[in-house]
């Protein structure tokens, strides 16, 4: 069985290094969207970047999205709430978009490890908030219609969590 484990999305949170102020949050965060466009080199692969106030993330007022993309890929923050930090939204295709770019640009290929460490900077600490793992099966000869077909008709049980131990009397 071939079964190839990668990350799908992730979100980041960049928060400031310097304590700020309400009144200098806004400019503070525009700076620290524009470092981390930079040293994530998504300026360059991404040509049309547009400062907006739509599309964004829930609850984030201000961002940076990247337009005319098959995906969705964003740099957004809050204009009053600073503790919120500025959160970066990789979804699943724009991770792999990226990656793409950034092999053929530099002829090797990146990893998340690889991406968080090229980001640091002096301006914003950046941490993880969310990682979703993707688990494929290659070559498997699984037909997902039938899979499904199965699993509505409940013959195939799906499982999370704690495994139950069933005891025999």
């Amino acid at each position: 069985m071939t079964v190839s484990v990668d990350i799908d999305q992730f979100t980041l949170v960049l928060q400031s290094t310097v304590n700020v102020t309400v009144e200098d949050w806004f400019d503070t965060a525009v700076e620290i969207s524009r470092e981390f466009l930079k040293k994530s080199h998504l300026d360059f692969f991404y040509p049309i970047i547009n400062f907006t106030k739509d599309g964004l993330p829930a609850g984030y007022t201000h961002g940076f999205i990247v337009e005319n993309v098959p995906f969705y890929l964003s740099v957004a923050f809050h204009e009053y709430y600073k503790n919120m930090g500025v959160i970066v939204k990789f979804s699943a295709f724009s991770w792999s978009d990226y990656r793409k770019c950034y092999e053929e640009q530099f002829n090797e290929p990146i990893q998340l490890n690889t991406f968080l460490n090229m980001i640091i900077s002096t301006k914003y600490h950046a941490r993880l908030s969310r990682v979703d793992l993707c688990c494929d099966f290659i070559n498997e000869g699984i037909s997902i219609p039938k899979l499904k077909r199965s699993i509505e008709q409940g013959r195939t049980e799906i499982r999370y969590g704690k495994r139950i131990t069933r005891k025999s009397y």
